[in-house]
């Protein structure tokens, strides 16, 4: 907290006086950190994100006319399906948050009455709305 104010300081007294020239002296322990953060970030390929379920059953006929019928509706979001036994599930789209769902779920509920949303790893590539 002392650290930003202090800086938020310095940036209010340069831009009073007309210098355009902010230094900022770090630890060397601080640049490490820094480094392995954009590092490992930079290497993360996937997120905690969130998709639409449209059918949980333990029919794969059931499942298969779904997954269908969505792709028939919208055929340019991809439909990924996985089975647990006994359990299908068919979920679509890639949300980074649950807001960015809740309008499309809306409007799948008109064909899917059980629609609902779930948490899932999601590669960055996949992310809608970004």
């Amino acid at each position: 907290m002392k650290y930003t104010l202090l800086l938020l300081g310095i940036l209010f007294l340069n831009s009073a006086s007309g210098q355009g020239t902010v230094t900022v002296n770090t630890s060397p322990s601080i640049d490490q950190m820094m480094d392995k953060f954009t590092t490992t970030n930079r290497a993360e390929t996937s997120i905690k994100g969130w998709r639409i379920q449209i059918i949980t059953t333990d029919d794969r006929r059931k499942m298969e006319a779904a997954r269908g019928k969505f792709s028939g509706l919208y055929p340019d979001i991809k439909v990924k399906w996985n089975h647990v036994a006994p359990y299908y599930r068919v979920k679509v789209g890639a949300y980074e948050n649950k807001m960015q769902l809740m309008g499309f779920l809306l409007e799948l509920k008109n064909n899917f009455p059980g629609v609902i949303p779930v948490m899932d790893n999601i590669r960055k590539s996949e992310l809608i709305g970004r």
